[in-house]
């Protein structure tokens, strides 16, 4: 007897959206925010990306703001102090 194997794709592409990636500034200066998910091990991955991001930029001021959980959207307050104070942001996720 000879059974079939059946995968389901949960994104759901039969009519894929398109999208475009975000608009990127010409150069980085002011504030770049570092958003942390809050996934496991992040905070890791966010440390290297700050540590980088001094090294080749040090004129940059980098700022560090997190997610309550990854499993949620960010609350409004977050997202308000994004727009604020930030001129880039890069959300980052580890596990």
């Amino acid at each position: 007897m000879s059974e079939s194997l059946v995968i389901l794709d949960p994104t759901d592409e039969r009519a894929p959206l398109g999208r475009r990636p975000a608009s990127r500034p010409d150069r980085l200066h002011g504030t770049l925010g570092i958003i942390d998910i809050a996934k496991p091990r992040g905070d890791i991955f966010c440390d290297e990306i700050e540590r980088l991001l001094h090294d080749r930029f040090p004129q940059l001021d980098v700022i560090r703001l997190q997610k309550p959980t990854y499993t949620k959207p960010a609350p409004g307050d977050l997202r308000d102090e994004v727009g604020e104070r930030c001129q880039a942001v890069i959300q980052a996720l580890a596990d």
